[in-house]
């Protein structure tokens, strides 16, 4: 049993696998369907709108931001002698890759009580048209 709680702790945690800076988080996340669209919500809370950058280009979606470490109203961390530190603060990034081509011009964001929520949809199905050329093959000749 102890070695399955191991991997549990392992494969659950929110801290990303690797990282360069100690200073990089995941926010906690849920992806859920709702009729026609595919909802990310995200929690980030303490951020400005000004703080969360969305990018998509086809089936990935890249939520990046970054959370300051003195939070408004807060003491600035160097001089706070801190007793527990749970929220993560500085840079977070992720990236969510979708079975489907993103319809990005649909793409919506709304940002509430520390809730982002990001609704995607899948870009309607265009029709292509291609050409046929015969060629002739030598040995027919």
């Amino acid at each position: 049993m102890p070695f399955e709680s191991i991997l549990d702790n392992f494969f659950s945690s929110q801290r990303p696998m690797f990282s360069l800076s100690r200073r990089v988080w995941n926010p906690p996340t849920d992806i859920f369907e709702s009729g026609e669209a595919t909802f990310i919500k995200i929690e980030v809370a303490g951020l400005d709108e000004s703080q969360i950058q969305i990018t998509a280009d086809h089936n990935l979606l890249v939520v990046r931001g970054q959370r300051l470490n003195c939070p408004a109203g807060g003491p600035a961390q160097e001089k706070a002698n801190y007793h527990l530190l749970e929220i993560h603060y500085g840079q977070f990034e992720r990236v969510f890759a979708f079975s489907f081509t993103l319809d990005e011009p649909s793409i919506k964001a709304t940002y509430e009580r520390g809730f982002l929520v990001i609704e995607v949809r899948k870009s309607p199905a265009r029709a292509t048209h291609v050409s046929v050329q015969v060629i002739q093959d030598e040995y027919e000749k």
